[in-house]
């Protein structure tokens, strides 16, 4: 039986990790995500960390962009180069579009680990 879960092992969790993600990674962006990726420890799995600023919206948006980045990354996870961190917040004036999150997620992933 398939797992649903998301659980704290493919999550960024701590600030540091973020900042660092943030400062350090490479990034790629489309239309839609803008994605930080850093390296981590080669055989760990791929972690996804979210933030998603409050210019993008009320806390209903921002939950919404959080749930679809997030089931983007859940499902796609066997397209995703594992032992890299993922930071991925929205494009600035981005409009919600499941179908947009879901291309971006693993392209950009994809393209931001070629550089590392």
């Amino acid at each position: 039986m398939a797992s649903y879960g998301f659980s704290k092992a493919v999550r960024v969790k701590r600030g540091a990790e973020f900042t660092f993600a943030l400062r350090r990674g490479q990034c790629a962006a489309d239309g839609v995500l803008v994605l930080f990726a850093v390296p981590s420890q080669p055989d760990a799995p791929a972690r996804l960390g979210i933030t998603i600023p409050k210019k993008t919206g009320n806390a209903v948006v921002r939950n919404r962009w959080k749930r679809l980045i997030r089931e983007s990354f859940r499902t796609q996870i066997e397209q995703i180069p594992i032992g890299h961190d993922y930071i991925i917040r929205p494009k600035k004036n981005a409009t919600l579009n499941w179908i947009a999150v879901q291309k971006s997620v693993p392209k950009l992933a994809c393209k931001a680990t070629k550089n590392t």
